[in-house]
């Protein structure tokens, strides 16, 4: 009896030691989930977009006092609005001072931090100096903003940009940290399953030994037969949960084969991809450019992993940009390929529309004074290696002031976009056309000598004068052109180009406007522009 309660408390010592083993077990898979969970929320948080949105708010305030301070040294609001103007801008610097929006980027941005950093320090100078029913120190203050404002808006473009940079490094981080969570989930899984299987087997092997001492043999027999089975339930078990963890993974997987003749695993997005369903795996149907393809399978070859490679690839409808990474590992005694992807089609996005905001004029849709100079270069560069001519026009909208004070900027902006829209239908495809600031507007006409540019010209002035800018109530404006027009010397700079067409411009200007003025070459007795009505 003695020799029987022993047997029993070594039986129930070590089915408490399973227990233990799979409650531990269960506590790791909670926390793992809990992990998961917390990452999860991270990412879905409201705020995370919170910096990002605070640079486009800032940015739009700038222009908005600065939109004030002018308005006020012209007598169209009262200094307590410039006042209010100034605090509602403090208020959106104030929200950017000590933030980490930058502490993602891959390398610093010394532009940008100098930009926030100056902004936030003039607005917190105005906001103290700013105090209601004080016109003198109003005064002092619009000064200060046109003098120290207009610089600040264009660099605010970099700290958008890097906060967009920032904030799509950071989603990157986060959802690295997720994989991995997901990586101790399974981990955390097949240990339970482990733990679980250890117990039940003990508990199938005592209940047997019990019931079945009298047949030795017959219980050995039973329980390889049993051992076998249970093994062959473990494996598909196994392939069971790995499958669960590819499907809830935040990426796109697919697991095959090395030649790609067997798929363990695809996810429905990359399966709705592919050109037809099929049992076999290839990175032709995958990639939309064969070079892709080839590219990122001879880089997982020679190196047994790619990471984060970005390419284009097959969609349901169309193709989509998307980050792609690889291993090659070893399934059922086989070379296998793990690849998996996300997709980045809104960061793309992003990235263009920076980059069409960073290069084109936000009123006309022409490229802006950076946008032009840059192709400005470029075209001189080229036509100088070709020999062949090339002509500036600055044009000039007669009398755009009094139209501005005469019927107010509203009318002005209709008035600089419909000049715009004429300008884009008079000139060539080939030919460069930008707004360079106020009302002033450049053209270059390349391989066209001064005589071949003077139609050109002639029509868009032509044109601009055919216009009448609406006033409302049935009233209308004419509006007319001003032009310099002058042809590249030889070794002659853009900009040496352009103030010689900015001298044939004040000249028609000086001539009675609504006219061309063409300036000559230097090296002619005639120094002065010509004029041509």
């Amino acid at each position: 009896m003695p020799a029987l309660m022993l047997s029993r408390s070594q039986k129930n010592l070590a089915l408490s030691v399973l227990v233990l083993i799979v409650v531990t077990m269960l506590g790791l898979l909670t926390a793992a989930l809990l992990l998961a969970g917390q990452q999860a929320n991270q990412l879905a948080a409201p705020n995370l977009h919170g910096e990002l949105w605070r640079a486009y708010q800032t940015t739009r305030e700038m222009e908005l006092t600065l939109k004030a301070a002018r308005q006020y040294q012209q007598g169209e609001i009262s200094g307590d609005d410039l006042v209010v103007r100034i605090q509602v801008l403090r208020s959106s610097t104030r929200m950017l001072q000590d933030s980490r929006m930058f502490s993602a980027l891959p390398l610093p941005r010394p532009r940008a931090d100098e930009a926030l950093a100056r902004i936030i320090s003039l607005s917190s100078t105005w906001n103290k100096q700013a105090h209601f029913a004080d016109e003198q120190a109003a005064q002092r203050l619009a000064i200060q903003i046109n003098r120290d404002m207009a610089p600040l808006i264009k660099p605010m473009h970099e700290v958008m940009i890097a906060s967009n940079i920032s904030l799509a490094n950071k989603l990157d981080h986060d959802r690295q940290l997720l994989y991995k969570s997901f990586r101790y989930i399974g981990w955390a899984l097949i240990g339970l399953l482990i733990g679980s299987t250890l117990l039940v087997a003990r508990l199938i092997y005592n209940y047997r030994q019990a019931r079945q001492l009298s047949n030795r043999l017959s219980e050995l027999n039973h329980t390889l037969e049993d051992r076998v089975a249970m093994r062959t339930l473990e494996l598909s078990e196994e392939q069971r949960v790995l499958n669960q963890i590819l499907q809830a993974s935040p990426s796109d997987v697919a697991f095959f084969s090395a030649d790609g003749d067997e798929v363990y695993f695809i996810s429905e997005g990359l399966q709705s991809s592919l050109l037809s369903p099929s049992s076999t795996f290839e990175y032709a149907q995958f990639f939309a450019d064969p070079a892709d393809a080839e590219r990122f399978h001879a880089n997982l070859i020679n190196d047994n992993q790619v990471d984060d490679l970005e390419a284009l690839l097959r969609g349901p409808s169309a193709p989509y940009y998307a980050v792609i990474s690889g291993r090659v590992l070893e399934h059922k005694g086989r070379p296998a390929h793990l690849i998996w992807c996300y997709d980045i089609s809104m960061r793309k996005q992003m990235e263009e529309s920076l980059l069409a905001l960073a290069n084109t004029d936000a009123l006309t849709g022409l490229d802006n004074r950076h946008s032009f100079w840059r192709k400005g270069e470029a075209l001189l560069h080229y036509t100088r290696r070709i020999e062949q001519h090339c002509v500036a026009l600055m044009l000039d909208i007669d009398h755009f002031k009094q139209i501005n004070d005469q019927y107010g900027h509203q009318a002005g902006d209709l008035a600089l976009q419909k000049v715009a829209s004429e300008l884009q239908l008079g000139v060539r495809e080939n030919d460069i056309l930008g707004r360079i600031g106020g009302e002033e507007f450049v053209v270059l006409l390349p391989h066209i000598s001064t005589e071949q540019a003077l139609p050109i010209a002639e029509r868009l002035r032509s044109n601009v004068e055919a216009l009448h800018l609406p006033l409302g109530n049935g009233q209308y404006h004419s509006l007319t052109l001003s032009i310099g027009l002058a042809s590249m010397l030889t070794h002659e700079s853009l900009d040496q180009l352009l103030n010689r067409a900015d001298m044939a411009l004040y000249e028609a200007k000086a001539a009675g406007r609504n006219r061309i003025s063409i300036c000559p070459a230097p090296s002619l007795k005639q120094t002065q522009p010509l004029s041509v009505d």
